[in-house]
C-alpha cells in the first residue's frame, strides 16, 4: 500500500472572499440593495465589491441616465443610486420617480394636478389646496359638482414585475354636515388601461366607509398588472386612466384627491410623506363636507 505522505497533496478551499472583486461585484449586483449593504460588512473584500461601480450601476434600471441629464456624468454610481432612491422630480414637478431602497426597484407617482378635471378650474366646484401631508404640496378638493370626472394620460417606464395601482384620496364625512344635499349616492369607477396590456376597473362606494375612514388618506388600490422583460432592462409604458361619477340627478361633494402611484405589489418601503394635516373638522369647527 502507498504510504500518506506519498499521496498529492489537496489544493486549499478557496472561500468566496477570496474571488476577484470584479467577480465579487458581479454576485452582488444579482442581489437587492439591502442585501448588497449587509454583505458589506461580512468582511473588507465584501465591502470593497459593495463599494465599486459596477455593483451600482448593474443595481440601478437601464435608463437611469435618460431620468436626469446629469446622473450620466456622476462618477460614483452609489451616489447616484442614493439620489435616485431620494426621488427625483420630473415634468415640472408633477412627477416623481424613486427606486426602493430595499428591492431597488421603480415606484412612479403621478400628481393629480398632471390630470385633467372637468371644472378642475372653476373655484365654485374644485379647489388647489396645500397639504403637507401629500407627495407634491397640493391637492385637488372637490366642493360640489353633478358631473365628477378625472381623466388623464401617463407614459413611463417600469422594471419587469408586478406592480399595484393606487389612488390616494381623502372623504369628509357627509353624514355629520349641516348641508345634507352633497351625497355620495353611486360609487366612484376607476378605470386604468395600459398599452398592449389589460384593463383594470373597479368601484369605490364611499357612502360603505367606516366612520373612522373620513378625514384621513387611505389608499384605493385598483388592481394589479404585470411587467415582462429582462431583468433590470425597463420597459416603457402609456397608459390612459378615469375616475368616473356621472348621475347628474344629485350633487356631490367633500372628495380630496392626492396622487395616482404605480408600485410593486410586494412594496415594503415607506412612499408617502409621514407629516399631517390640521383636522379638517376642527378648521371647520364642524364635520361636514364644508
Amino acid at each position: 500500500c502507498c504510504c500518506c505522505c506519498c499521496r498529492p497533496a489537496l489544493p486549499c478551499p478557496m472561500e468566496l472572499a477570496d474571488l476577484p472583486q470584479d467577480w465579487l461585484a458581479l454576485i452582488l449586483s444579482w442581489t437587492s440593495p439591502i442585501d448588497a449593504c449587509r454583505l458589506a460588512c461580512v468582511s473588507r473584500a465584501f465591502a470593497a465589491a459593495a463599494a465599486s461601480n459596477v455593483t451600482w450601476e448593474n443595481l440601478m434600471p437601464s435608463d437611469y441616465r435618460h431620468i436626469r441629464s446629469d446622473l450620466g456624468c456622476a462618477v460614483e454610481k452609489k451616489s447616484v443610486w442614493e439620489i435616485l432612491a431620494q426621488g427625483v422630480w420630473l415634468n415640472g414637478g408633477g412627477e416623481k420617480y424613486k427606486l426602493l431602497r430595499r428591492s431597488g426597484e421603480i415606484c412612479r407617482i403621478l400628481s393629480v394636478a398632471r390630470m385633467e378635471i372637468a371644472w378642475g378650474n372653476d373655484s365654485r366646484f374644485w379647489r388647489w389646496e396645500f397639504s403637507r401631508s401629500s407627495c407634491f404640496g397640493k391637492v385637488a378638493h372637490l366642493i360640489a359638482v353633478c358631473w365628477m370626472e378625472v381623466t388623464g394620460e401617463w407614459s413611463c417606464s417600469l422594471l419587469p414585475g408586478t406592480y399595484s395601482v393606487v389612488w390616494r384620496l381623502k372623504v369628509t364625512n357627509p353624514r355629520g354636515g349641516l348641508v345634507h344635499f352633497l351625497s355620495w349616492k353611486k360609487p366612484l369607477k376607476f378605470s386604468i388601461a395600459v398599452s398592449n396590456g389589460p384593463v383594470l376597473e373597479k368601484e369605490l362606494d364611499l357612502d360603505q366607509l367606516p366612520s373612522n375612514g373620513f378625514e384621513e388618506w387611505f389608499e384605493f388600490e385598483v388592481g394589479k398588472w404585470e411587467v415582462k422583460g429582462k431583468r433590470r432592462e425597463v420597459k416603457q409604458l402609456h397608459i390612459n386612466f378615469f375616475i368616473k361619477e356621472l348621475d347628474c340627478s344629485f350633487w356631490k361633494g367633500g372628495l380630496f384627491l392626492d396622487c395616482l402611484t404605480l408600485r410593486p405589489s410586494t412594496c415594503a418601503d415607506k412612499i408617502y410623506t409621514e407629516q399631517h394635516d390640521k383636522i379638517l373638522s376642527r378648521v371647520r369647527g364642524r364635520t361636514g363636507v364644508f
